[in-house]
């Protein structure tokens, strides 16, 4: 096994998480702005809404922030929002998930990035986000550990689109074999890299014990996982 040279990562549920459920936060703002619904209709509705909205609606593809436009103006009608405060319910959402403050780090991100930096590996993000996620990496503190920042919604076609791993494998400038992949969704994340010929790793932050491995891909607990993956490939390269 050749040594890795790059490490791309997933941003949501990998790198950070909500601090609230995302539908606790449609249901707060909804009922500022009128609604009655609360966190159990605002989930079902999003995940309707998600599942009906096509990939690009008027041109505008999935994840992007004018693509949540149509989203948002589904959802809050659903949840009873006069169409008079659309406009201004549409608007905060739309800040409050472009705010650093509606996010944390999970507690071992800085550390891991920046031994991994200090390794010498080149290192990209691959995110099924909006266009604005460097911007929000920046606010959180990390956009500098990174190398490059593909998402979804700027290369219009998202994980487990092998085209997005394929833009950010032309980025990196290092070989698929080299590169290893880590991510929370099996689907998205792993079966997504592994088209592309990327090693990838499952992160499960509920996974117990070292040596986990899920239909042959290794499962790690946290993102301090991936350092022992990069030494194995590392021992093995000299072997």
């Amino acid at each position: 096994m050749p040594p890795t040279r790059a490490i791309f990562l997933d941003a949501g549920n990998t790198l950070f998480t909500e601090r609230r459920p995302r539908a606790a936060i449609y249901s707060t703002v909804a009922r500022s702005h009128g609604s009655r619904a609360n966190e159990d209709d605002a989930a079902d509705l999003m995940g309707r809404a998600f599942a009906e909205i096509p990939f690009s609606a008027e041109g505008n593809f999935r994840y992007s922030t004018a693509w949540f436009e149509t989203f948002n103006e589904i959802v809050l009608r659903e949840m009873g929002v006069s169409e008079s405060r659309w406009e201004s319910a549409h608007k905060e959402l739309i800040e409050r998930f472009e705010s650093p403050k509606t996010y944390k780090l999970f507690k071992e991100t800085e550390a891991v990035l920046r031994e991994l930096s200090n390794l010498g590996l080149t290192l990209g993000v691959v995110s099924n986000w909006s266009e604005r996620l460097p911007v929000l990496l920046g606010a959180l503190g990390i956009s500098d550990k990174f190398d490059f920042i593909v998402t979804s919604a700027e290369m219009r076609a998202e994980k487990p689109n092998r085209s997005i791993f394929e833009r950010a494998l032309f980025r990196a400038g290092v070989p698929a074999d080299e590169v290893l992949h880590v991510g929370d969704h099996f689907e998205r994340d792993v079966r997504g890299a592994q088209s592309s010929g990327i090693r990838a790793a499952h992160l499960d932050r509920m996974a117990e014990g070292a040596g986990i491995t899920k239909e042959g891909v290794p499962v790690i607990a946290d993102l301090g996982g991936i350092l022992s993956l990069v030494e194995q490939t590392s021992h093995a390269s000299r072997s």
